[in-house]
């Protein structure tokens, strides 16, 4: 009996000390990754540049939570096709890229909501494009305040640090930029399954009524927020555009339909920009344009808000 008692106790101040082992470990990880704070949100991300790493969904929606509203006062909301405008280009605004890859309007509302929990946003740039409304699932993840306990530790930000480690030690290129831009290249590409499926000749855009409520749900958030809305109609290669230009001023009436008469919209599907379209080494696919392009299109967003503002077209 006694040394069954002395087993027992034995098996007890085991299990306690492997039991605190496991828990003074877990509190290291815990308080290494709050140190290193990969998405600025355990202190102050104000004057970082913090860029995405891993799974960008979760990335750019943790990112979104302190680093954009307390470093940014704009947004450029979007899906891949806007995805590499680098936004640095628009003077008198610091705007962040929430654009992401495959994307649609539910994961960028989501993300977006993150930025607007802030009163420092007062600008919103909006892409207009059918494949934001095409679907509402989530591509990778369900993005939810549950990710803030994953920041702390979890299989993604081990894959975010896999990713930064490989990225220091030049095994792979840095992806984004500070500004939240993706980096496409310049090599051209095939458009992807999804796309060509929605670009198909001889019909409508396919659109998802819970999709296009989380578009308009966004749009009269901006409103009752008093966030200034600049539309952007993305271009797309004249050979693609010319199969169904009528489902896309069709479904451009429909994504605006709850524009107020003070928001812009920047349309480069309008005949103005008929020549950059007609150049097919703007696209890498018909649809992404390469980034040099993508720098001539930020550079015209920025001379027409700029204008606005200076017109009084749009109130800062």
């Amino acid at each position: 009996t006694l040394f069954r008692s002395r087993q027992f106790m034995s098996l007890r101040v085991w299990l306690a000390e492997t039991i605190g082992a496991i828990v003074s470990l877990l509190l290291v990880v815990v308080l290494v990754n709050m140190s290193i704070d990969i998405y600025g949100i355990f202190r102050s991300a104000k004057g970082r540049r913090l860029v995405v790493y891993g799974d960008e969904r979760i990335a750019k929606y943790l990112l979104s939570e302190k680093y954009v509203p307390e470093n940014f006062d704009s947004l450029l909301i979007g899906s891949s096709v806007s995805a590499n405008w680098n936004p640095q280009g628009i003077d008198g605004f610091r705007v962040y890229n929430e654009s992401i890859e495959g994307g649609n309007i539910l994961e960028e509302k989501v993300i977006a909501d993150q930025a607007l929990t802030s009163s420092h946003i007062r600008l919103a740039i909006l892409i207009v494009h059918p494949y934001l409304t095409y679907s509402h699932e989530f591509g990778t993840v369900h993005l939810t305040p549950r990710e803030n306990l994953a920041a702390l530790g979890s299989e993604s930000l081990l894959d975010a640090y896999k990713s930064a480690a490989r990225v220091k030690l030049h095994l792979e290129k840095q992806q984004f930029d500070q500004f939240g831009t993706d980096d496409f290249g310049e090599i051209p590409q095939k458009m992807n399954p999804h796309m060509q499926k929605l670009m198909a000749p001889g019909t409508e855009f396919s659109i998802d009524e819970t999709a296009m409520k989380s578009y308009s749900d966004l749009v009269n958030e901006l409103h009752a927020l008093n966030i200034r809305i600049v539309y952007v109609i993305p271009p797309l290669s004249q050979s693609v555009f010319s199969l169904k230009p009528n489902a896309f001023a069709n479904y451009t009436r429909a994504a605006l339909a709850n524009k107020l008469e003070h928001d812009q919209v920047i349309d480069f599907t309008s005949d103005e920009f008929v020549d950059f379209r007609r150049n097919a080494g703007n696209f890498k696919d018909g649809v992404h344009l390469t980034n040099e392009a993508a720098q001539q299109v930020v550079a015209v967003i920025d001379t027409r808000v700029n204008t606005a503002f200076q017109t009084g077209c749009l109130s800062r």
